[in-house]
C-alpha cells in the first residue's frame, strides 16, 4: 500500500496531540478519518505505531523512530513550497546581481536607486563576491549579471568591458597635496599610502610605480598600512591615516566624508568586466539593468572627473 501525505499528517498530529479527536480538530477533518489514516499507515509500514490506552494513542518506539523520517519529509515539503514561491517571484521579476565588494556599498546602490522606481515589482538580490566567485556563479547560472575585476574569460560566461578608467588619489581636504590639481608618483612616494592586500594586481602595479622614485619612497620603506578593500582604504584616508589610490566609482562614496579626488600624472587604468550567463535566452530585466549600470557609470565618472578638476 502506498504511503500518502494525508497519512503522514495524521500521524504527526496524533503524535503531537495524543488523540485522534484533537488531531482531527487541528487538521479540520473527522475523527474516523484520522483513525483510518493511522490504520492505513500501520498497514503500509508493517509497524504498530500507537497503543490504545484509556482513550489516548500512545506512540510506540517504532513510531518515535518513524517520526524522525516524517519530520525530514515535512521539511522537504516546506523546501518545495519555498522553491515554488521563488519561481513565482521570478515570473513577477527576479534579478540576481554580483559585484566586487568595492561596488556593493555605493555604485550598485546608486544604480538600483535609478532602476527600481521604473521596476517596482522586481525582487533584487545583491551578492558582493571576489572576481573568481562572480565568474563561477555566472557560469553556473546562479547570477544574472555581475561586475568583475579585470578581463573574464570562462566557459558559460559572456563578458564585455565595463570600465577602463584612470584610478585617482583620495586624500583629506586639509592635506597639503589637496591643493594640487594632479599628483605625480614622486608626490605619492613621499606620503604614507593605504594599500590593498599584497596579492592584489593593483597593489603590485602601484608598488612598481612608487619603487621607480629612487630614494624618495617612504611609502614603500616605512610602516605598512594594508587593507582588503577599496572602501576600507577610503575610510582610513578619510581619517587622515594616509592617501589611497583607488577607482573613481568607489572614491565617490567617500566625498561626503571629507575626501577629495585628484588625478594622477601617471595613468593607472581600472578595468572591470560586465559578465552574464552565455546561454540564458531572453533576459529583459538583466538587459534593462545593464543599460542602467552603463548610464550610472557614465554619470559617476563624469562627476569624479569634475571633482578631480576642482583642485587649485
Amino acid at each position: 500500500m502506498k504511503i500518502t501525505t494525508a497519512q503522514l499528517d495524521a500521524f504527526s498530529a496524533v503524535l503531537d496531540l495524543g488523540t485522534a479527536t484533537a488531531a482531527a480538530s487541528v487538521l479540520n477533518t473527522s475523527q474516523p478519518s484520522i483513525t483510518r489514516a493511522i490504520k492505513q499507515l500501520e498497514d503500509a509500514t508493517g509497524l504498530l505505531l500507537f497503543n490504545r490506552t484509556k482513550g489516548r494513542l500512545v506512540p510506540t518506539a517504532d513510531a518515535r523512530d518513524l517520526a524522525l523520517v516524517v519530520e525530514d519529509n515535512h521539511q522537504g515539503m516546506l523546501r518545495i513550497q519555498e522553491a515554488a514561491k521563488g519561481i513565482r517571484r521570478r515570473r513577477i521579476g527576479h534579478l540576481r546581481i554580483a559585484c566586487l565588494p568595492a561596488f556593493a556599498q555605493g555604485f550598485i546602490a546608486r544604480a538600483l536607486a535609478d532602476f527600481l522606481p521604473l521596476n517596482p515589482q522586481v525582487s533584487v538580490f545583491v551578492r558582493p563576491l571576489a572576481s573568481t566567485d562572480i565568474r563561477d556563479a555566472v557560469s553556473k547560472g546562479l547570477i544574472d549579471i555581475g561586475i568583475a575585476a579585470y578581463e573574464v574569460e570562462a566557459p558559460g560566461v559572456r563578458s564585455t568591458r565595463f570600465t577602463e578608467c584612470a584610478e585617482v588619489a583620495v586624500l583629506p581636504q586639509a592635506h597639503p597635496l589637496a591643493e594640487r590639481r594632479e599628483l605625480t608618483p614622486a608626490d605619492l612616494a613621499t606620503q604614507r599610502i593605504v594599500r590593498l592586500a599584497g596579492g592584489d594586481p593593483y597593489r603590485t602595479r602601484l608598488d612598481t610605480l612608487l619603487s621607480g622614485c629612487a630614494g624618495q619612497a617612504p611609502a614603500l620603506d616605512g610602516p605598512v598600512i594594508e587593507v582588503e578593500t577599496s572602501a576600507a582604504a577610503c575610510a582610513l584616508a578619510a581619517e587622515g591615516v594616509g592617501i589611497a589610490v583607488i577607482n573613481p566609482l568607489t572614491a565617490l562614496d567617500f566625498v561626503s566624508s571629507g575626501l577629495v579626488l585628484r588625478r594622477l600624472t601617471h595613468t593607472l587604468p581600472f578595468i572591470t568586466a560586465l559578465v552574464r550567463p552565455a546561454q540564458t535566452g531572453k533576459a529583459p530585466l538583466a538587459d534593462a539593468f545593464a543599460t542602467t549600470l552603463a548610464t550610472r557609470r557614465d554619470a559617476d565618472l563624469a562627476t569624479a572627473k569634475g571633482l578631480c578638476a576642482a583642485g587649485a
